[in-house]
């Protein structure tokens, strides 16, 4: 090896140590430091008989204050497992543990951590001819990949990890394929192999994913369609069988089904919706549906979705799709109301530090030291609409690299800036976009969870390649070209200045649609069935607006309006706060509001409520709507 290459691969593997120091400063810290379990974790659980070593039913209920890092082997439950691809590290780390005996989570995690350092000692070899692309490589390897925002799944059960792994390896391959030096020649294949391979792990990671494979597949099968048809087939065929798998004979719960169904129609597109009794009809739902309007699988509105709107746990995903052409503006405005949500990068409601109470930031860096710094709560404190500008310009970037890159595909050029932003951006905006198409508003923060990872790594990329040409004498001296190093920063300043400048002018019709469009999320806790008693009646809740709440009212069908009580304090189930779901918006410390319900509406036997949220700008939101019944017993 020439002594300017060993140079440059003595700084690349450095930047690769220096990740796997954070990486281990996670998995190895103790307490033991991790998402909490808020459920989800179960359904890896019940694959390997691998629980929280506590008494029945503990063991099977989530705990989301903090992570618990005693396990131990039992029987699985088949019933509940969700097939993933994230058994593919748990499995293995935990296969020598017999039934009975105890597993410190961080076993799996330490497993977890060395294949992901693996393989990052393994691209930084492959780049080793590459000496750019092996230090950008190895930079955000250190600085994006091994962020806690990321290690953080290390410790647990979550299918995230599996995700964040095989899309690693997904966009290095991808780069690597599509912008190789001789575009008409043929890549080795061993590297279609892989890249086949991590698609499917990707995919498979989690149902939501199905169809990332086949958007980040889209480059590579254009750069291998003439030099190696049969590769593209190839990996045609593997995003295909991945997404018919997900769809088919991999059988999941039936209550993840109905509940993501609900979440979606009930949640998100109906409230969406200009014309709800149209939109419900093209979903082929009844009209007392449009009762249960803004309910989901959590939050019924005081009765069971089985009883007041069972057709919504049935909706097909080919009739929710359908709506993107004959409503396309709801879905937009669905969509829209769930942005201020994207900015919790914390994820705060899920504790991540064993023996603490919703640890977060600080907590993590007092028991990991100080290489377990984060992005994420500087991006979640962010003012919110610099955050949807960012958020505006990727989405700008996505279209111009996706131009760039096929445009150089097909003339045959090599574009690797433009194919790692392609992906990353692609990857981020079917997160965000498959996370409300997915489940609604619950819990969107976390299954968009890839997009947090890849809009940072955008950023570094991008920040990066602008600033390379200050190292361009040490480069030369290297024997590198300073040229090269000009040209992607001319690249790079180009790609983010067409991105920032067609984001601004879209500012103010974002703003404006937003304080327009109602965006208001809120909970009514109180009363918790709709048969009440006789007499006065308390209505209790919360709410929270990006513009911020002015009021909240209770409608009666009569046309009276109670004015409710806002700004009070309030305590989730768990007696956390609010802020650690809804960071971004405002006053969400004194988001609780009560009312009281006089007991002459409910003279006739019955009334029918409805709760509105009243913005500072004067839109009004409903949240919720119910009929109370007065029992007679």
């Amino acid at each position: 090896m020439p002594e300017r290459s060993r140079f440059v691969a003595l700084v690349a593997v450095a930047l690769i140590v220096a990740g796997g120091w954070r990486l281990y400063a996670i998995v190895a810290a103790t307490p033991m430091l991790g998402y909490a379990n808020q459920f989800d974790m179960a359904r890896t659980s019940a694959c390997v008989g691998l629980w929280p070593d506590l008494p029945a039913p503990a063991r099977f209920e989530a705990h989301p204050q903090a992570p618990l890092s005693r396990y131990i082997r039992s029987d699985d439950r088949s019933d509940a497992c969700y097939l993933s691809s994230e058994l593919a590290f748990v499995a293995p780390a935990i296969a020598a543990v017999p039934v009975g005996k105890r597993v410190d989570l961080r076993r799996i995690g330490v497993f977890k951590a060395t294949l992901l350092f693996a393989l990052a000692l393994s691209f930084t070899l492959l780049l080793q001819s590459r000496p750019g692309w092996a230090l950008l490589h190895a930079a955000l390897f250190a600085i994006v990949i091994c962020d806690p925002l990321n290690t953080l799944w290390l410790n647990t059960l979550y299918t995230e990890f599996a995700a964040l792994f095989f899309l690693y390896g997904s966009i290095v391959l991808l780069v690597l394929i599509a912008a190789r030096r001789v575009p008409a020649d043929p890549p080795d294949r061993w590297l279609v192999v892989a890249f086949a391979l991590c698609l499917a792990g990707l995919g498979l990671s989690r149902q939501q994913h199905l169809l990332l494979p086949l958007v980040l597949s889209l480059p590579v099968l254009v750069s291998l369609w003439y030099p190696a048809r049969r590769g593209a087939l190839a990996i045609l065929a593997v995003t295909a069988l991945v997404a018919f798998a997900q769809v088919g004979p991999i059988e999941r719960d039936p209550s993840i089904a109905a509940a993501n169904s609900a979440n979606v129609v009930l949640g998100a597109l109906l409230p969406a919706s200009l014309e709800p009794a149209q939109t419900a009809k093209r979903l082929g739902l009844p009209e007392r549906c449009l009762q249960s309007m803004g309910a989901t699988w959590y939050v019924t509105m005081g009765e069971a979705l089985t009883t007041t709107c069972p057709e919504a746990l049935a909706v097909s995903r080919a009739r929710q799709a359908r709506l993107l052409v004959v409503e396309p503006l709801t879905l937009l405005r669905a969509a829209l109301r769930g942005l201020p949500q994207l900015q919790d990068w914390r994820l705060g409601y899920m504790g991540v530090v064993e023996g603490s109470i919703y640890g977060g930031a600080e907590a993590v860096r007092a028991a990991g030291g100080a290489g377990t710094f984060s992005v994420a709560p500087a991006a979640t404190s962010l003012p919110p609409p610099i955050f949807l500008y960012a958020l505006t310009a990727s989405l700008v970037l996505l279209a111009l690299t996706t131009i760039v890159a096929l445009v150089a595909l097909v003339l045959e050029r090599r574009a690797p800036l433009a194919l790692a932003l392609y992906a990353l951006t692609a990857t981020a905006w079917y997160a965000i976009a498959s996370a409300i198409g997915g489940d609604g508003y619950v819990e969107v923060s976390r299954h968009a969870q890839l997009a947090a990872p890849c809009l940072f790594a955008a950023a570094v990329l991008l920040f990066a390649t602008l600033v390379a040409p200050l190292a361009a004498p040490l480069w030369v001296l290297a024997g590198g070209s300073a040229r090269a190093l000009v040209r992607a920063a001319l690249a790079a300043l180009g790609y983010a200045a067409v991105a920032l400048a067609v984001a601004a002018p879209l500012q103010p019709l974002l703003r404006a649609a937003m304080m327009t469009t109602p965006m208001a999320i809120g909970v009514v806790d109180l009363p918790v069935r709709n048969v009440v008693p006789a007499g006065t009646i308390e209505i209790s809740g919360w709410a929270v607006d990006p513009q911020g709440v002015a009021a909240v009212e209770i409608v009666a069908d009569g046309g009276e309006v109670i004015a409710a009580t806002p700004g009070l304090p309030y305590a989730g189930a768990h007696r956390e706060s609010l802020e650690l779901y809804y960071p971004s918006y405002p006053r969400v410390a004194r988001a609780g509001f009560v009312a009281h319900l006089p007991a002459r509406l409910l003279d006739s036997g019955a009334v029918e409520l409805r709760t509105r949220v009243v913005s500072a700008t004067g839109v009004r939101t409903e949240i919720d709507r119910r009929r109370l019944v007065v029992d007679k017993r």
